[in-house]
């Protein structure tokens, strides 16, 4: 997907760091690149709305920063959706919608986080198939889906009426407004994002975690010491292949092209080692 579409700057969490412990179980989360395993009794039922919302992140879409929309993730322009929400802004309707209040509570809270979602992969069974992705807020509590937290924070009328208040607010009469169909356009992208980015996370964790497997265990029979360039290129390979699931400047041919070289070098070293430790050879390559 093209840089210009948007830039959520997910962080993934789906195999285990190469070098690293498998996880088997566990709850809560991680940072970037650690083991993450949530299982479905964890997870399932116990899935909220997190009081967080991707809505700020229309920010970061070609339909907002074309219109050079830059004031959307400030903590003023978040006071204005407030106030508008809250009936104190002379631009508030006459009839405040109830969901407009927690909205703005939304708003605020996403832009004081300052951070970003990331994705975890609930474990579900082995297999392909066995793994379900969620998003993930900065404060660690699973978030629902994904129309819940856009829907009431992506309110096209709120944030509209919400700009003419910041607009007034800082007295810039002429700083373009966020207009409702401009709101609409930017949510739809991120939602489509976002759930074709969870769909390739589900699809690929077993993948990723079989790859990541044949690392740590090519590593620990000696690849390191016997073939440090081979192992240094695999773990670069599986990096990207993370990132490519996560990040959306990385085309979804590109990631797959990615997914099957780590794939390969994966297997190349591991099959290196086990004929080398099965002939009794130190140090052997293909």
């Amino acid at each position: 997907m093209n840089k210009s579409w948007i830039t959520l700057g997910l962080v993934v969490v789906l195999a285990v760091p190469v070098g690293g412990v498998l996880a088997s179980g566990g709850s809560g989360y991680a940072g970037p690149g650690d083991a993450v395993s949530f299982s479905s009794t964890e997870i399932g039922p116990a899935i909220r709305p997190a009081e967080f919302s991707l809505c700020p992140s229309i920010a970061e879409t070609a339909q907002v920063r074309d219109k050079e929309i830059d004031y959307v993730r400030t903590r003023e322009f978040a006071e204005a959706v407030s106030a508008v929400a809250n009936g104190t802004s002379r631009f508030a309707p006459t009839t405040i919608p109830a969901e407009w209040k927690v909205a703005a509570a939304d708003w605020k809270t996403s832009v004081a986080a300052g951070g970003k979602p990331r994705i975890a992969v609930v474990s579900e069974g082995s297999g392909p198939g066995g793994h379900r992705a969620v998003l993930v807020s900065p404060a660690g509590i699973p978030m629902g889906p994904i129309g819940l937290g856009m829907d009431r924070s992506c309110d096209p009328q709120l944030l509209f009426r919400a700009s003419i208040e910041y607009r007034a607010r800082i007295g810039q009469e002429d700083l373009p407004l966020l207009y409702p169909h401009v709101v609409r356009q930017a949510a739809s992208g991120i939602g489509k994002t976002v759930t074709a980015k969870l769909d390739m996370a589900e699809r690929n964790a077993k993948r990723l975690e079989d790859t990541a497997l044949r690392i740590l265990q090519a590593e620990q029979m000696g690849a390191g010491e016997c073939q440090p360039q081979e192992l240094a290129r695999a773990k670069a390979e599986l990096a990207v292949a993370r990132n490519g699931i996560t990040e959306f400047d990385f085309a979804p041919g590109v990631t797959e092209a990615v997914l099957a070289r780590a794939d390969d070098l994966s297997g190349n070293l591991l099959t290196a080692r086990r004929y080398a430790a099965s002939h009794g050879i130190r140090c052997v390559s293909e």
